[in-house]
C-alpha cells in the first residue's frame, strides 16, 4: 500500500458532456419537442388523433 493521499478525482457536470454545455436548457427543451413531435405524427399516422 502506497500512503500517498490523492484527492479524488473532480466531478463533472452533467451538462459538459453535452454538445453545446452551455445551452444544456434548450438541448433539454429541443429533445422534448422532438420527443412530442414524433408521438403526435405516429399518433396520426396510425389514426389516433
Amino acid at each position: 500500500m502506497s500512503n500517498d493521499h490523492t484527492p479524488p478525482p473532480e466531478k463533472k457536470k452533467w451538462g459538459d458532456n453535452l454538445p453545446f454545455p452551455r445551452h444544456w436548457l434548450y438541448y433539454i427543451a429541443a429533445k422534448i419537442f422532438i420527443l412530442a413531435l414524433l408521438v403526435y405524427i405516429a399518433l396520426k399516422w396510425k389514426g389516433l388523433l
